[in-house]
């Protein structure tokens, strides 16, 4: 089972990264070596933006539901990476050989839980874990973590340092 150590400082800064974007939804990936986070890239949520590239990720009800929405309001429940600099977080892993970890995203007013549409885009990457970032009681953040593999969800746990 996924055991991974993530430094204070970087949930501090996934924290501060959710806290900065709210209402929209951030997101972001970690990297590290041997299950340890030594690396944090905050990536553009670009869903506000984005067109029928989005249609792919979500099922017919939440784009119906999307699509009801201004492209403002659609950022504050749903995210889409911004591919170039996801293609520079994975191009800077690989100079300093380390590898991802972990996604990360924030739900400004739900729970630390994965959302229905959640663990179906995330279900691409069954090999990393997936964090989410509750504002939901924005005095007191809450951050789990998530393997996600063919429509099951598993919580692990993390250690800080």
């Amino acid at each position: 089972m996924l055991t991974l150590t993530i430094p204070r400082r970087f949930l501090d800064e996934m924290v501060d990264h959710a806290r900065a974007l709210a209402p929209h939804e951030c997101c972001g990936l970690l990297a590290g070596k041997d299950d340890v986070v030594t690396h944090h890239y905050k990536i553009k949520n670009i869903v506000a933006n984005q067109g029928a590239g989005v249609a792919e990720l979500f099922d017919p009800a939440k784009i119906a539901s999307l699509e009801r929405l201004s492209p403002e309001e659609r950022a504050d429940i749903a995210f889409w990476m911004d591919a170039k600099e996801m293609f520079a977080a994975q191009k800077g892993m690989r100079a300093q050989g380390t590898v991802m970890l972990a996604s990360y995203h924030s739900h400004p007013i739900s729970p630390a839980r994965p959302s229905p549409t959640d663990i179906q885009a995330l279900a691409f990457y069954p090999d990393i874990a997936h964090i989410i970032v509750s504002l939901q009681n924005d005095a007191q953040p809450a951050i789990n973590a998530f393997l996600i593999a063919d429509g099951t969800v598993t919580q692990v746990s993390y250690q800080t340092t």
